[in-house]
Order: structure tokens, then C-alpha cells, then sequence
């Protein structure tokens, strides 16, 4: 290692992950670059974990052009000669290539590890502890939705409606009203049925508890049968049903994209005109997109993220460097 790499106040791992933040494509000269894909929030089907907006990392070996986007960035922070950082790149790449070679894996800081196959194919996976969309920056996957049950709970009420009694005493003096004169006929020794049949039937209209629940039976004139006020019970079911509060549910808002297919990336304006002007001939329409440092010549913009994947599908045949820029 250079000394130049001693003097770094960072590593170029750290400014690599720092324009993944910035940039949805980070080219590592003569190494490969990364192609970053924007990804909705979801929610977890099974855990209900929330996973905030994120960005898919894939790794393109083929991404190989110096764009100048890393050596430029680097420079800038470091206030050193660009000529210097782009030798320091070509250490770092060539380090790189033999930890592969001989431990068949290389972990770049923040970034993710590669590994290598038997065939020689170079595998990446991501680091999911990083979100590089910085629409997320500080937001963490382990708010767990809260499922909404809706449960009627009935509660049953008894009410009890009770038949006010009459006064027990008041009852009794009307009774002995009517009880007193068949006693006394009884005592003057009327024992004809027909006669007896009359006379009840002449004191049934002298009957105070014709408006009562309260009945007098006379079986015969010396018993008699008083039948206590009735009492009624009436039970109402009264069912509460419980109403959950209603829940405000914020929307997820998809965010519109513009989808650029870039063919180029140049420091100096003639650069990208002569471009433009090839790709123009070519019956694209190409358009120049602006960076931090860089111009980036497009051969094409989309709305639809899927026709942008097969134009550059077609693109990638003629120009391997290609990629998709999402803006």
C-alpha cells in the first residue's frame, strides 16, 4: 500500500458507500460498478414487520468504464491531485482481485461481500444493516404493525319490572267487607245451592277488586280463598354493542421515477456533446443529465421503469457499460 493511503483521511470503501446515497450507480474502475433499484415500503406478510423505502443493490461486473465519479468525489474530499486518487483506485481494485483469488471472499465495508465461485463467477450480496435511500435515512425495520380486530362484545342488561302490591292491610279490610255478610248468611243457615249461587252473585258487584290483580274464590261460605297480588317479572335483553374507534390510515404515496438509460459519464461538456451528437445519428433521443460533478449522457428517458429495463436490455447488447439512472 501506498503511502498516499496513509495520508487518506478516509478510505475509499467510506466514499464508496457515501455515493451509493448519492448516486444510483457507483462504477469501481476496472473492478465493476453498483446499480441501485428503489423499493417501495411493504409490510411482511408473516412478522408484520414495516420495512421503510430502500435501495436494491446489484453488482455489474461488466460496469468497468472509469465515469470519473469516484477518483472526482474522492479528490474533492481530500483535496489531493485527481491523477494520485485514480492510481490509489487501481491498488484498491487490484488488492481486491487477489483476496479473492485467495480466500474467495472480499467484505466491502457498509457496502456487502463478494464471493467467488469454482467457475470464477463473483457473487454479491448485499449488507441489510445499510439503507441507502436516503428518503429512509435513520428509519429501522422493527415496527411490527398492529392488527385491527373488530369484536361486538354484548353485555346483557336484566331489567326487572315489578307489579307495585297493593297495601296488604288495605287488601284485607276490603276482604273482610265482603267475607263478614257470608259468614253471616252462612250462621242464618241458607243451605240451597240456588239461593247461595244468588246471593254470590249479588255481592260479585260490591266486589272491590274488580280493577286488581288480587281474586277472592269462595268454595263455600264458611272457606275462602284469597290469591296473593301477582308480581311480574319482565326481562329485557339489552345488548351493548362496542363500536371500535375509527382508525386514520395513511396512504403510501408511490413516488413518480423518471427512468434514464445512461450510456456515459464526462468531467468536460465537449465530451458529452460528441456523444449526444452520436446517439442522435443513431435515431435515440438522448438528453445530457447533470450530476454532482459529472454530465451524464442518456440515450433515452422513461416513465415506466419496466420499458426502461428493455431498452437497456437491448442497449447492453452494442454497450455493456450501460445502465439505469432513476431520478
Amino acid at each position: 500500500m501506498s503511502n498516499l493511503a496513509f495520508r487518506m483521511k478516509q478510505t475509499i470503501e467510506h466514499y464508496i458507500s457515501n455515493l451509493l446515497y448519492l448516486h444510483d450507480c457507483v462504477i469501481i474502475p476496472g473492478f465493476g460498478g453498483f446499480v441501485g433499484n428503489k423499493k417501495s415500503a411493504y409490510i411482511h406478510p408473516v412478522s408484520g414487520i414495516i420495512y421503510p423505502p430502500s435501495k436494491a443493490l446489484l453488482f455489474n461486473k461488466n460496469l468497468t468504464q472509469n465515469d470519473g465519479l469516484l477518483a472526482t468525489h474522492i479528490a474533492k474530499e481530500e483535496g489531493l491531485d485527481l491523477s494520485e486518487i485514480t492510481n490509489l483506485i487501481e491498488e484498491f481494485v487490484q488488492k481486491t482481485q487477489k483476496e479473492l483469488e485467495n480466500r474467495s471472499a472480499f467484505k466491502l465495508q457498509k457496502v456487502g461481500t463478494f464471493t467467488k465461485g469454482k467457475e470464477g463467477n463473483i457473487s454479491f450480496l448485499q449488507d441489510k444493516n445499510h439503507n441507502y435511500n436516503l428518503a429512509s435515512f435513520g428509519m429501522q425495520a422493527n415496527h411490527k404493525a398492529k392488527k385491527v380486530e373488530r369484536t361486538i362484545s354484548q353485555d346483557k342488561e336484566v331489567i326487572v319490572k315489578t307489579i307495585k302490591q297493593k297495601d296488604l292491610g288495605k287488601t284485607l279490610r276490603r276482604a273482610a267487607a265482603v267475607l263478614i255478610p257470608l259468614i253471616g248468611l252462612s250462621l242464618i243457615g241458607i243451605t240451597q245451592e240456588e239461593d247461595i249461587n244468588k246471593v254470590y252473585s249479588q255481592m260479585a258487584n260490591l266486589n272491590p277488586f274488580a280493577n286488581n290483580k288480587t281474586e277472592i274464590v269462595v268454595e263455600n261460605p264458611l272457606k275462602t280463598k284469597i290469591e296473593s297480588p301477582i308480581v311480574e317479572i319482565v326481562v329485557e335483553e339489552k345488548v351493548v354493542v362496542a363500536v371500535p374507534k375509527e382508525e386514520t390510515i395513511t396512504p403510501i404515496i408511490k413516488e413518480q421515477h423518471t427512468y434514464y438509460i445512461i450510456g456515459g459519464a464526462f468531467a468536460e461538456k465537449q465530451n458529452a456533446d460528441r456523444l449526444l451528437y452520436k446517439l442522435s445519428n443513431l435515431n435515440y433521443k438522448p438528453s445530457i443529465v447533470e450530476g454532482e460533478n459529472l454530465m451524464r449522457v442518456s440515450y433515452n428517458s422513461f416513465q415506466n421503469r419496466e420499458d426502461a429495463l428493455l431498452a437497456l436490455t437491448e442497449i447492453r447488447k452494442e454497450n455493456k457499460s450501460a445502465w439505469l439512472l432513476t431520478k
